[in-house]
């Protein structure tokens, strides 16, 4: 029930994407999502007071910016909510319309992207759009 009401908790407070809960065994239970690191803090310090509330909270953290490989082991690839409307965007070109986290997604799953690791975290919107047009102008050309 702990991890039910932390979820709740951490979606109201901020704009993040809860991803699929996981039973890790003798009751535990682990909850995840991604967002803007800032967004993350906000929903993770609501999550864990919701949590502490109504039963026992083992371990919480934020990892900012993980790499591709932790990545796959948080389950943050296609299972992400919203990740096909993101995908859409990308492909009509409504770049403009994406937050910079979802830009930052997708440059990330881009292996022939020339912004890599850190660099994507600190890129703003206009360069993540930039990149990702010259992604798709190579792909198509």
């Amino acid at each position: 029930m702990g991890a039910v009401g932390a979820a709740d908790a951490a979606v109201k407070a901020a704009h993040i994407s809860l991803l699929p809960f996981e039973l890790i065994g003798g009751g535990l239970v682990s909850v995840k999502f991604s967002g803007d690191v800032a967004a993350v803090d906000v929903a993770l310090q609501a999550g864990v007071e919701a949590a502490q509330a109504i039963s026992e909270l083992v371990n919480h953290g934020v990892i900012p910016a993980p790499d591709g490989a932790i990545s796959q082991l948080f389950a943050l690839d296609d299972t992400t909510l919203g990740e096909q409307n993101i995908e859409e965007n990308e492909k009509s070109e409504n770049l403009q319309d994406l937050s910079v986290t979802q830009l930052r997604q997708l440059v990330r799953k881009r292996s022939e992207s020339t912004i890599r690791g850190r660099d994507v975290s600190r890129a703003n919107k206009q360069t993540l759009i930039e990149e990702l047009q010259r992604l798709n102008s190579k792909s198509k050309g």
